[in-house]
């Protein structure tokens, strides 16, 4: 095991380059691929565009095959942490936006030119500076504006939904059924239950089960495309031609993409921090470069933007299995994955209503992640200016209607189409223009230590 850079570890604990044999890869791997959840942020996509069944299923077996690329090739190569890969919230509605507007072709096309700048920022070591002007509390404030975007769109989409339904009442118990288990399992996996584990694991999981057969008891599920469904088959890419270029939405994901990064670098601290091994300038460069090669092969596969979730730091901490490895096991088993259309269908077939109600259960704790961080810091004057008014513009942005997005230039009505953009924006140069008071803590002062962070 290479211990250089590995601070003391516990009996029961595998450093981050400690390497497994091929079966616990896989074993350590498949609690990841069950954990993570990976389908939910394509599901939200195909349901926001009102994708059918078929396109669904297609949707999601090209992420498939795309998140498992990316993982071997970060966790292998590049990052080499252990993180699993998924499709990024934070890109749900802006993405879902340019394909209803001109077709998934140039929504795809439109990635490209974010990941590319990605990768040169992270060939010229250049993220580090931007860094500088995102403290700490400025990617806290990051979090819960993701949180509270994604939270609008789920809540927006569950009420009309319900709202169009024969009978809405019925479509709001399955949202609050699922909703209320994902929690009752959050809360059973803080226990010293026997179940602890598998809950804390899998609780997300075993809700949308429980939820879904509830939904197909009562005649609001339909798995009937499922058995036409072959066992085995090449991933459909090139499904949606090659992808189309447009400068302007092209733009708005180069900003989407580097507010991604401000995410997903905080969750590579916070593994850094869980698996005792300080990360570096060079290891993050790496991660970069990782993220952007990852999201430019995804783009002409026809997917989504991938990142690191901050789950993959929940599930390390309760296995102790640090082991990038374990991250190379699940991307093995994601690609493998993508090769089986009857499982697509299958997650295409889940009820919208109850996916609604998951995303809406999983953003309560994205938020309640960013203001725990915002706690650790002094609430002043300037704190609150920095964390409110982004939250103020989020929400506001969020419920502007079309009508008024389309009278605006095309460049501006795209940026504003993604109230995350601008909620971020907002935080950034809150951060830059406000006067610093002495001796405040907004975590801009946290310095780098050596060649660690």
């Amino acid at each position: 095991m290479d211990t250089n850079n590995e601070f003391q570890l516990g009996p029961n604990e595998i450093g981050i380059h400690e390497k497994l044999s091929f079966g616990k890869s896989l074993f350590y791997g498949a609690q990841s691929v069950i954990a993570l959840n990976l389908f939910l942020g394509v599901v939200v996509i195909a349901s926001i565009m009102q994708l059918d069944i078929v396109e669904t299923a297609v949707m999601i077996t090209l992420a498939f095959l795309s998140m498992g690329i990316a993982t071997f090739l970060q966790a292998g190569f590049f990052m080499k942490y252990p993180v699993v890969q998924c499709t990024s919230f934070t890109i749900l509605v802006a993405f879902s936006t340019i394909g209803l507007q001109y077709n998934l072709a140039t929504a795809f096309g439109s990635l490209i030119l974010g990941a590319v700048v990605l990768i040169l920022l992270g060939v010229f070591k250049l993220f580090s500076v931007i860094m500088k002007v995102i403290p700490p509390i400025v990617a806290s404030v990051v979090i819960i504006v993701i949180g509270i975007n994604v939270m609008y769109t789920a809540g927006s989409n569950l009420v009309q939904t319900a709202s169009g339904a024969d009978s809405p009442g019925k479509y709001f118990a399955l949202a609050a059924i699922v909703f209320c288990l994902i929690f009752a399992f959050k809360a059973l996996g803080n226990t010293r239950l026997k179940i602890a584990s598998v809950c804390a694991r899998g609780g997300v999981l075993m809700a949308i089960v429980i939820a879904t057969l509830i939904a197909w008891a009562m005649g609001e599920a339909d798995f009937s495309k499922v058995a036409s469904a072959p066992w085995v088959a090449l991933p459909p890419i090139g499904h949606y031609g090659f992808p189309q270029f447009q400068a302007q939405p092209s733009l708005v994901f180069v900003v989407l993409y580097i507010i991604v990064m401000v995410e997903t670098v905080g969750n590579w601290f916070a593994i850094s921090h869980t698996a005792k091994v300080p990360i570096t300038k060079k290891e993050i460069d790496r991660g970069i470069i990782g993220e952007g090669i990852g999201c430019l092969i995804g783009a002409f596969i026809g997917t989504q933007p991938v990142t690191s979730y901050a789950t993959n730091c929940g599930v390390i901490s309760i296995t102790k299995v640090y082991s990038r490895w374990s991250a190379i096991g699940a991307a093995i088993i994601i690609i493998v994955l993508s090769f089986i259309p009857k499982l697509m269908y299958v997650i295409a077939s889940l009820p919208g209503i109850v996916m609604w109600g998951v995303l809406l259960a999983l953003c309560t704790s994205i938020i309640m992640s960013g203001l725990q961080s915002v706690n650790r810091y002094k609430i002043n004057e300037r704190n609150v200016l920095i964390i409110g008014v982004p939250i103020a513009l989020t929400l506001l942005i969020s419920m502007l209607p079309s009508a008024v997005l389309g009278i605006m230039p095309m460049f501006w009505g795209y940026l504003f189409s993604s109230s995350i953009c601008i909620g971020t924006i907002a935080a950034i140069l809150l951060n830059i223009i406000l006067p610093k008071e002495k001796g405040s803590k907004d975590g801009s002062e946290e310095e780098m230590e050596g060649e660690a962070v």
